[in-house]
């Protein structure tokens, strides 16, 4: 099985500078006539020029957690952004001396940190010369010298923060070493199975029912050597910092309820049914799926019939002699309660319908079904007169048919008011399991293969249909809810046997293949499996994996973190409390926490990589056991 191994940094194979090469070559002979040895020399100049100043390009970017202008359950998250170059958050240095601490750290802003969205720092870009000759009643940003790679024209993307408010929230020096780690995928064999990423964390929460901007900001040379606070140059706390901005991203957090897990778990859970009434021969109705609708008779009467579409709460046991003339011949009449069902009259009707509205399927069936007849004819003639030259019919359906039932049988193009027939079915924030009743699918491709019967030996012919469905045992589920807006890249996996265990699936159990996965609303998930469907798992994209913290749980609620064993991944019991330097603004004490992860794991080390790993999230998952018969 693929695995992704964490690595404390990557350091390059040098640091950004100038560097001088001096070579000596010293000359000396046997011979008198040289009194001495002579001693030539050349000296060479070179720059190393790594990011410095510039913003980053896309490309440079891997990926960043919560994604840009999403908005989602973000509330317990330590934002990260992934670099493609592995070597980049190690190529400058925060001070003149910890060459091995990152000089990249991403600072959390939240709205509410200040008192109007215009007070918030907006990203301005100047020239290299307007940092140089940055004027402490503007910001306070040190003085430094241009790399010859750089010249003061260079753009640079800055931000101005007062103190007060960033003294509160950037790393200690000593925890920028936890903030930055290397990631890479190994193959089965333990060998590089892609590329090397690094991942640089923050160390504070977002904005709970807000927005929060998060910022890649260089450190480089902004610490004092032998200090551990950044250096505010004597700045007062409404006195502002200037920062060099590399990368920013915005995003925004749910109020908890509306979180992915929450409105999972509080959805309506049922089969695909309406609920009983006062009458038991209703009821016996209505426990199939059905429900009573207005029907306009044939010769223009009204009544009330039962309907149901292809969704039902269980397996059906009725039986169809298809194919028919028309769809007359499919009403049944329910004795218990005096009405009629016109479910599969409705399905055949229906499916001739739509493929009559597709005129170029309908004229290819009609012209194809024609010269079946034809070939069948002519081979009838030629067995009786000259049976050893029998001609070879062709029966292979064109591409167009074959691909409007294959869809069809998936129940593409069919109305929704057909699938739904009543609001009641599927309530607002509700998920509905069933199974797809195979006769109404036969019922709608026989409408749709009638095309062109007319006589009974149209119908004989028609008896042999290759266009009916390669699916025997269809089941699934509709989801109303907002996760299928607020969530459009949710993965779902469904199994045939009850799971009950929710974090654990048997090796041996396979997924059921997924036949049709489609959004028919803005709100309204479709899901089909080729098969009986008993467990369903809905969960984010793996991309969706990221740092932060668990959920506040308690009375007052209090931040957590389950720790991993760091040689068997397995969970550790009475989690760890989070450590704050400021609860309220929800800035993580990283130094303390790292310090009892240490204590409490044991080893002689603990950097980044056990850090990462502790501090990973998979992505969300919920289960749902489905109560069909």
């Amino acid at each position: 099985m693929p695995k992704v191994e964490f690595i404390q940094y990557h350091q390059p194979a040098m640091e950004s500078g100038t560097y001088r090469i001096r070579v000596e070559q010293v000359v000396s002979t046997k011979s008198n006539t040289i009194p001495s040895a002579q001693t030539y020399s050349r000296e060479v100049a070179f720059a190393v020029t790594g990011e410095r100043f510039s913003t980053l390009d896309a490309s440079d970017v891997s990926a960043v957690f919560p994604p840009d202008a999403s908005l989602g359950d973000h509330n317990n998250v330590l934002a990260h952004i992934s670099l493609t170059r592995s070597t980049l958050p190690w190529e400058r240095a925060p001070d003149e001396q910890d060459l091995g601490l990152p000089w990249l750290a991403l600072l959390v802003l939240r709205d509410s940190d200040f008192p109007t969205l215009d007070d918030k720092p907006q990203p301005q870009i100047i020239t290299l010369s307007q940092l140089q000759s940055t004027p402490a009643s503007t910001a306070r940003y040190p003085a430094f010298e241009l790399e010859p790679s750089q010249a003061p024209t260079d753009k640079v993307t800055v931000i101005d923060v007062k103190k007060g408010l960033l003294s509160q929230l950037l790393p200690l020096k000593s925890e920028l070493a936890y903030l930055s780690h290397v990631r890479q995928p190994l193959d089965d064999s333990g060998n590089l199975a892609g590329e090397e990423i690094a991942t640089v964390i923050a160390n504070r929460l977002p904005q709970n029912g807000g927005s929060s901007t998060a910022y890649l900001i260089s450190l480089e040379g902004r610490y004092p050597s032998g200090g551990d606070t950044f250096d505010f140059q004597n700045a007062g706390d409404d006195d502002k910092i200037r920062l060099v901005v590399l990368r920013h991203f915005q995003f925004s957090c749910l109020d908890d309820k509306q979180s992915f897990s929450q409105l999972l778990l509080n959805l309506a859970h049922d089969t695909f049914r309406l609920a009983n009434s006062s009458n038991a021969d209703a009821n016996a109705a209505l426990a199939t799926g059905s429900v009573a609708l207005r029907h306009r008779l044939r010769e223009g009467d009204k009544t009330v019939s039962w309907y149901h579409g292809p969704f039902r709460p269980g397996q059906t046991t009725d039986l169809l002699n298809l194919p028919v003339r028309d769809a007359d011949e499919l009403y049944r009449y329910d004795q218990g309660t005096g009405m009629f069902d016109a479910s599969y009259a409705a399905a055949w009707e229906l499916g001739r319908l739509l493929t009559l509205r597709n005129q170029g399927v309908a004229l290819a069936l009609y012209d194809w079904k024609q010269g079946q007849a034809q070939n069948i004819k002519a081979a009838e003639q030629a067995v009786e007169h000259l049976p050893l030259t029998a001609p070879e019919t062709d029966s292979q359906v064109p591409p167009t048919i074959s691909t409007w039932f294959s869809d069809l049988s998936l129940l593409k193009n069919v109305p929704f008011n057909y699938l739904v027939p009543d609001e009641r079915f599927l309530p607002i924030e509700s998920i509905r399991f069933f199974r797809v009743d195979a006769r109404w699918v036969e019922c709608l491709l026989d409408g749709a293969f009638s095309i062109g019967r007319v006589t009974d030996g149209d119908v004989a012919q028609d008896a042999e249909n290759p266009l009916a469905t390669p699916y025997g045992n269809l089941s699934g589920f509709l989801m109303r809810s907002d996760v299928v807006s607020g969530w459009p890249n949710l993965l779902v996996d469904g199994y045939s046997q009850v799971i009950d265990n929710a974090d654990f699936v048997p090796d041996a159990v396979q997924p059921l293949p997924i036949v049709r996965m489609e959004r028919l609303s803005s709100n309204v998930l479709l899901c089909l499996f080729d098969g009986d469907v008993r467990t369903v798992d809905i969960h984010q994209k793996p991309e969706a994996m990221h740092f932060g913290v668990d959920a506040a749980t308690g009375n007052p609620p209090q931040y957590h973190k389950t720790l991993r064993d760091l040689t068997t991944g397995d969970e550790l019991s009475n989690p760890l409390p989070i450590p704050w330097r400021n609860e309220q603004l929800g800035v993580v004490d990283i130094g303390s926490l790292a310090n009892a992860m240490k204590g409490r794991l044991g080893g002689s080390g603990f950097t980044s990589a056990q850090f990462a790993l502790e501090m990973i999230e998979g992505v969300e998952k919920v289960r749902f056991i489905s109560t069909g018969s």
